[in-house]
């Protein structure tokens, strides 16, 4: 396995999966950047701290892997999977207690080691379907 599938294989599972925020200064890069951060976290690794912290406040049973990953001079592209219960405040939605999967698919650059800059594309409509927060006969899942 190389060095960025172990980097994104703990990032997935140790930081998101479980909670391992004290990862993050060793895994990212200090001048991080993530398009996009959800509203009210900044792009940068403070950013992610916070939003990891949030997530693992809002999800328990959480549970993340990393389904593939191509890698290419520099750059990584993974698609993830973390699952979990709704049982705290999310973004703004209370609590649904439903158990919830999403999914995304990520490009990461890679410098001295760490992520740099990270691009994600996550399947939000059917995750705020299954919090509760939008109709789910608008959700294609």
């Amino acid at each position: 396995m190389s060095d960025a599938h172990d980097l994104v294989r703990r990032l997935l599972e140790d930081v998101y999966g479980k909670g391992e925020v004290e990862l993050i200064d060793e895994l990212i890069h200090e001048d991080y950047i993530e398009h996009p951060m959800p509203a009210g976290f900044s792009p940068d690794r403070e950013g992610l701290k916070s939003f990891v912290q949030a997530l693992h406040g809002a999800l328990s049973d959480t549970q993340a892997q990393v389904e593939h990953v191509l890698v290419d001079d520099g750059q990584v592209a993974f698609r993830w999977r973390i699952t979990g219960k709704h049982t705290g405040e999310f973004l703004g939605i209370p609590a649904s207690h439903n158990h919830v999967e999403t999914t995304g698919n990520d490009v990461a650059v890679l410098r001295d080691g760490k992520i740099e800059e990270r691009w994600c594309e996550q399947d939000l409509l059917s995750l705020m379907s299954q919090l509760g927060a939008i109709d789910p006969s608008l959700s294609p899942t």
